[in-house]
């Protein structure tokens, strides 16, 4: 786009013209531009020009693609348009173009649907207007006419994919403008089937279809999203329809939405754009059930069953005996939501627009009424709990129902990985915990298995539902969130057992992701603590199954086989020191060693007095068989190592070698220079000075050729006798800065280990940086836990100076050191 055209723009915008009637002007405006252009080209008589797509329904953004076709009877005025293009060009004009014969047309409109919904889209432009009437007569049919079910079948089946791949669901933190669920490409949708079915030419012609009341939410919304494009190209200065975190505060300013004491201006643009999301959305449902109607055949239902006094199944859907139920009785709301879950029938559109319009109704009195608690719990207990709540959600009802939820609702907060707003993170994680019940996924087999033996698996999804609620007071959320839950607990007068146990999973909710993320799991202290604080087997089930659903719902690929690997150890390790297990390979050493030939027993017997206690238990006996083989090599030769290669990708690369100051810095050093992503090392020092170092990597799958094994090997063995340093190429990663550098020293957690957690940019190298930096402080790392995900590193080391905590000194020299190095 030319500057003088980005400065008529933001005068138009200056001057107030705001969604449609922006978009409008500044399509004239091109109409203008190349209709000069045709004509100074000589005004080809047996040539016509169209607009097609969004330009053909005006609706240009500032960057968004022009498209034109050329339309003639043959292609013998291919060059007059070739020539027209090479001058549009020349003004800088971003022109998408084709040419097409009327035969072309035909066959292509038949052929493919993209085709025939520009086509659809068509307007005349400039050029031959006998030609225009032709094309109306003999391409435009073909295009609104022929074959509608077959078109609108597609258009529907296009529609369900497009949400499916941009993260199906409106409240996304970086909502796609144009292709996302709720977006403009909704309306677009509406506006093509409506075409086809009942000959409607814009979105004003919709009045035909619904109420005015959801005419009037459409067009605002449809004029905010238009308007939200245009500030989001004007900010970007290129097409981009994606409202990332690094723009939502400019387009904020540019819509107009300041800051308050409470919320930034970027939160409360991004509140209002998912209510209107919520308008197109729903609108959009309408309007396509109305359409498909048209050419469907549906086989009638006229059976009519009896649900309660109140409520009948008529038809396959719910309905309420009277229209006026709810004015007296609105805790009858709940008991439609009870006969949704039970019967899995919708309800008619009659009854959804009563339960929207009493919404008011839903008070005080109706949160404390004895029946509506009951028929909730008892949707909690049932087999649609998901489905049930998300439609509960999308009315209104649950907000109103528990306003420590609706205070949630479209809430943005800024965390890393996150993907939803609030409200659909803990939605989803209540989907992901009851899909639990049918998975064929081989990974959550043993979450299904722990997840089919909950006796009260209402519990779990009403601490999932209960579990953010401090979130919209701000920081420290959990603490919040569990004063909160006491008048929640109040109002539904729970049981006290289920009481104390949905207060203890909100409390510690993530307690457990943490645990495993940041401590060593096979540490007998950290497990000890962290049995004393679940206080049960029941109550860990549950707080490994809620975890499992938290983590799961945070975005798509959050959860992965390393992090459900780590879980699983924490949560057999806790079980076995629940039921009474302690640390059965110390008591019985002789049950190792006596698996091994009686003529190798005194040398294994050696080698299991050598390590700590905590390699013992932290390692099972079918490893500790393959690692005394390593330090038998190593103790000969100084270097000897091997690689377990795992199902799930992830492979763990185990060096054996004398212990020497900076050697996990130069193992890391010379890995990183591979490219090969370390996600976690474990460094077990033996009395005398040997050490076993076991990094995971978790891309040796696409890392691995032929003969990369030896390769890996002669590269370590330099690293480790050699003492050679291997420093990667520095390259920061494609990661905007939205997050601060976050350095932690913990001296109080563990009995004799110090904590540090790091919270980064990531880039190649940062591990070996790190590394460098602890080894030149005096510090020994005994552990480290490496987290890379969304261009973030997330790293927490377990060390030791002079086999005790870090000191004060070296604490300051450590903050100093590690400060410069992540910030440089």
């Amino acid at each position: 786009m030319s500057p003088d055209v980005l400065e008529k723009v933001a005068f138009w915008m200056e001057q107030g013209l705001r969604g449609r009637a922006l978009s409008q002007q500044y399509t004239a405006h091109m109409d203008a531009l190349i209709g000069n252009v045709f004509r100074e080209a000589g005004d080809p008589e047996n040539l016509l020009l169209l607009a097609t797509g969004g330009y053909g329904r005006k609706e240009l953004a500032p960057f968004s693609d022009i498209d034109i076709m050329f339309y003639a009877p043959n292609r013998d005025d291919a060059a007059a348009a070739e020539k027209i293009l090479y001058r549009l060009w020349d003004e800088k004009i971003d022109i998408s173009h084709a040419f097409r014969t009327t035969k072309e047309c035909l066959d292509e409109v038949h052929k493919d649907v993209r085709t025939r919904t520009t086509l659809l889209e068509s307007r005349y432009l400039a050029g031959s207007r006998r030609l225009y009437e032709q094309f109306r007569q003999d391409v435009y049919p073909a295009v609104a006419f022929r074959k509608q079910k077959q078109f609108i079948a597609e258009k529907l089946m296009e529609m369900e994919k497009r949400h499916l791949g941009e993260g199906d669901s409106i409240y996304l933190l970086e909502p796609h403008i144009k292709e996302g669920d709720g977006g403009l490409r909704d309306i677009h949708t509406i506006l093509w089937l409506s075409k086809i079915a009942y000959k409607i030419e814009d979105v004003e012609g919709l009045r035909f279809l619904i109420s005015p009341h959801d005419h009037r939410r459409l067009l605002g919304a449809y004029d905010f999203m238009i308007q939200a494009r245009f500030c989001l190209h004007l900010e970007c200065k290129r097409r981009n329809d994606i409202l990332s975190f690094e723009h939502q505060k400019a387009v904020a300013a540019c819509l107009g939405f300041r800051d308050t004491r409470k919320f930034s201006g970027a939160e409360r643009m991004m509140r209002y754009y998912y209510l209107k999301g919520r308008i197109i959305r729903d609108v959009s449902r309408s309007v396509v059930v109305l359409c498909s109607r048209e050419y469907t055949t549906v086989f009638r239902d006229f059976t009519r069953k009896r649900l309660s006094p109140d409520f009948l199944l008529s038809g396959g859907k719910i309905i309420a005996v009277r229209d006026d139920l709810f004015e007296d009785r609105p805790e009858k709301i709940m008991e439609a939501f009870y006969f949704h879950a039970k019967t899995g029938k919708s309800f008619s559109h009659a009854l959804r627009e009563r339960i929207r319009e009493s919404l008011l109704r839903i008070n005080r009195r109706t949160r404390n009424n004895a029946e509506a608690a009951q028929h909730f719990l008892e949707i909690m207990k049932g087999r649609r709990v998901f489905e049930t709540l998300r439609e509960m959600h999308e009315t209104g009802v649950l907000g109103r129902f528990i306003p420590e939820f609706g205070a949630l609702r479209s809430l943005v907060v800024h965390e890393p990985y996150h993907l939803y707003t609030v409200d659909e993170h803990s939605l989803i994680a209540i989907r992901n915990l009851e899909r639990l019940r049918t998975t064929t996924v081989r990974g959550l087999a043993h979450l299904k298995d722990i997840m089919q033996g909950v006796e009260h698996p209402d519990v779990l999804f009403l601490a999932i539902l209960f579990h953010d609620i401090g979130k919209a007071a701000g920081r420290h959320h959990e603490e919040e969130g569990y004063k909160r839950l006491k008048s929640l607990m109040e109002r539904f007068n729970f049981e006290p057992q289920k009481r104390r146990r949905i207060e203890i999973l909100v409390r510690n909710h993530i307690l457990m992701s943490r645990v495993s993320m940041t401590r060593e799991v096979s540490d007998p202290d950290v497990v000890a603590a962290f049995a004393e604080t679940v206080g049960s087997s029941e109550n860990l089930k549950a707080i490994y199954l809620i975890t499992y659903a938290d983590m799961s719902a945070v975005n798509p690929h959050f959860w992965t086989a390393w992090k459900a690997l780590l879980l699983r150890d924490l949560y057999e390790n806790t079980a076995n020191f629940l039921s009474g297990y302690r640390q059965i390979r110390l008591k019985q050493p002789g049950s190792i060693v006596s698996t091994f030939p009686r003529q190798e027993q005194p040398a294994v017997a050696a080698y299991v007095e050598e390590m700590t206690d905590r390699y013992l238990i932290a390692t099972p006996e079918a490893v500790l068989k393959e690692d005394y083989l390593l330090f038998t090599k190593g103790r000969e030769k100084g270097f000897s190592m091997r690689i377990d290669c795992k199902a799930d990708g992830v492979a763990d690369i185990v060096v054996c070698s004398t212990d020497a100051p900076g050697l996990f810095s130069r193992i890391v050093g010379y890995l990183s220079m591979k490219r090969l992503n370390i996600v976690h090392g474990r460094i077990f020092t033996g009395k005398t000075g040997i050490v076993i170092d076991k990094i995971s990597v978790s891309n040796w799958n696409e890392f691995w050729w032929d003969g990369c094994e030896q390769d890996l090997a002669r590269g370590l063995e330099d690293a480790v006798l050699g003492r050679r340093d291997f420093e990667p190429v520095r390259q920061k990663s494609a990661a905007h800065d939205l997050y601060d550098v976050f350095i932690d020293i913990d001296n109080e957690s563990m009995v004799s280990l110090s904590v540090i957690e790091i919270f980064s940019q990531d880039r190649i190298g940062l591990l070996y940086d790190i590394s460098r930096v602890l080894y030149e402080s005096g510090v020994s790392i005994i552990s480290a836990r490496i987290n890379t995900e969304a261009g973030l590193a997330q790293d927490v080391f377990l060390v030791q100076e002079n086999g005790g905590k870090v000191t004060a000194f070296t604490i300051h020299e450590l903050l100093k050191g590690l400060w410069k190095t992540l910030k440089d």
